[in-house]
């Protein structure tokens, strides 16, 4: 078993807000550390070292299908050109996404997220996070639910957006699926807060470093609803945020937040 496998890890997201001793920590695109982001190598490794979980991207492709894919654009982290919805599934998934890396991960495929569940346990943590383009956002809420519902994932997998439209989908089609609500200062949620949150309904509420709000913190949490912080570390002060009563952070610094929840415990 894994360090920090399943007889230790948090297995499912809906817990009662505030009522972990630490915050969950979940590794942003896998440990991009130690492999290419959104890359099964990066996921294992994140569960190898002991981590609650790791979030994810996906986008639909040309054919409609899901890929494990950050961009919006092809160039940054493989070998091909364009935006993703330009190409099919089946061409991406031809892509090297690990040469830009290293070349010990040369010829590493973005993964679909039917890999994904595959090939982790299936009581492990994932945040998969929708990107979202004007004219699939309802149709990726389909897809993911579809994928949700073949591997019948429901406790360990949380599923966000910044598009509360999406959100709102995947709540009217599969009301089993946790969801959460991402926010920061170019998406700020009070201003879509009246309008979208009682559509939504979402279980997470999601801000980014730049939208923290403790009085939100308190209004979710007062709601029944759980925060989870994302490129937030408080100044890596695992204290700080054992006081704050987050429930969850996503991190680029996996194996520093690891040693500082060590340091605590």
């Amino acid at each position: 078993m894994a360090e920090g496998g399943s007889a230790e890890r948090v297995t499912r997201w809906d817990f009662p807000p505030g009522s972990q001793p630490f915050p969950l920590i979940i590794a942003h695109r896998g440990d991009v550390a130690s492999a290419p982001e959104n890359t099964i190598p990066a996921f294992r490794k994140a569960l190898d070292l002991g981590a609650d979980g790791i979030e994810l991207d996906v986008r639909l492709t040309k054919d409609e299908k899901l890929v494990v894919f950050h961009d919006r654009r092809l160039e940054r982290t493989s070998t091909g050109h364009g935006p993703v919805n330009h190409s099919t599934q089946d061409q991406v998934r031809e892509l090297d996404a690990g040469s830009w890396y290293s070349p010990d991960f040369k010829d590493e495929r973005p993964p679909t997220l039917d890999e994904v569940f595959e090939s982790l346990p299936a009581d492990f943590l994932i945040n998969v996070e929708m990107k979202v383009i004007m004219k699939g956002m309802r149709l990726i809420a389909h897809r993911v639910a579809e994928t949700l519902r073949r591997h019948a994932r429901w406790d360990s997998t949380l599923v966000a957006s910044f598009n509360p439209i999406s959100l709102w989908e995947l709540r009217k089609i599969e009301p089993r699926i946790t969801r959460g609500y991402i926010w920061s200062c170019r998406h700020p949620f009070p201003i879509r807060s009246r309008i979208f949150s009682p559509f939504v309904q979402a279980d997470w509420y999601d801000p980014a470093n730049d939208s923290y709000n403790p009085r939100l913190h308190r209004r979710f949490h007062t709601g029944g609803a759980r925060v989870l912080a994302w490129d937030l570390d408080f100044n890596r002060d695992m204290a700080l945020m054992v006081s704050a009563k987050l429930d969850a952070i996503v991190t680029d610094s996996l194996e520093t937040m690891l040693e500082r929840k060590r340091e605590l415990a």
